[in-house]
């Protein structure tokens, strides 16, 4: 049987350094509403920061598009859609992993990727959508 979406939200944020605490508190009251078990709530927050932080840093500074859509398995959909400061393709997510501790960033993609089961990317139009899921 297919799982059925219970609630799907979705907010824009300004490209902004103040956009990553915004967005972390956003996931986080729509997972809280849920009820969602307080581990799952803890690992978006740190996965939509480290997704904004990038999409800011990286971005063409526009707006950006966070999207959590949540099913009646209480698994969780979290997408974060930007546009490309310049076009790069896709990044393969299996191979995200952590920068050595010496260098002074290259750590968020490798966080997303062990937290989230599943990760996603798709780039088009001048845009960057990564999507990221978990299930308890």
């Amino acid at each position: 049987m297919t799982p059925r979406r219970l609630n799907d939200v979705e907010c824009s944020f300004s490209s902004t350094p103040l956009s990553t605490r915004d967005a972390r508190e956003f996931v986080a009251h729509q997972l809280q509403r849920v009820k969602a078990a307080p581990t799952m709530i803890a690992d978006f927050e740190l996965m939509v920061s480290e997704l904004v932080a990038n999409a800011v840093q990286h971005g063409d500074g526009g707006d950006l598009w966070v999207r959590l859509a949540i099913d009646d398995r209480a698994c969780c959909t979290l997408t974060i859609s930007s546009g490309l400061a310049t076009a790069i393709p896709p990044i393969d997510p299996s191979r995200w992993g952590l920068a050595p501790a010496h260098h002074s960033s290259g750590r968020g993609l490798g966080i997303v990727r062990r937290l989230a089961h599943e990760v996603r990317l798709a780039a088009s139009g001048g845009r960057l959508e990564i999507t990221c899921r978990q299930c308890p």
